[in-house]
């Protein structure tokens, strides 16, 4: 994957609305990322281990297209490979604003983990009542 990483706490994320700023960003440089797959655009969550995550703890969020393979990286961009692993996923349907009642349910039935990870196949419908998002997360 090629994108943009930054650390900040979803209450940061959420207030900054930095998080939708690099989205943004990073569709309006999509071209200058070699062997880029498809059209969709990736987040991954990143939790500390070391501590329990609440919604004021910092963690990793990386926001990026998947690539075949690693060209040369853009200024300002990094490049992140996944970790291998089975994951589950998990759609959410509706708006990404109602995505906090997903994100529930996915806390009371599966617990902490180390990782999610989105998948929005067009960040300019998001906030449509028919957006999907894709959610997976691992299959511990």
């Amino acid at each position: 994957m090629v994108g943009f990483s930054l650390m900040e706490s979803l209450n940061n994320l959420i207030k900054s609305k930095i998080g939708g700023t690099l989205r943004e960003e990073l569709d309006k440089r999509k071209s200058e990322i070699q062997n880029r797959l498809g059209s969709g655009m990736y987040l991954v969550q990143i939790y500390p281990h070391e501590v329990r995550w609440t919604p004021n703890v910092p963690y990793q969020h990386v926001i990026a297209y998947e690539v075949e393979s690693f060209g040369e990286i853009p200024n300002g961009m990094i490049y992140y490979t996944l970790p291998a692993g089975r994951f589950i996923k998990i759609v959410h349907q509706g708006a990404e604003s109602q995505l906090g009642s997903t994100y529930d349910y996915i806390n009371s039935t599966y617990g902490v983990r180390p990782i999610d990870i989105e998948y929005w196949n067009d960040i300019h419908k998001l906030e449509r009542e028919d957006a999907q998002i894709d959610i997976y997360i691992p299959a511990i």
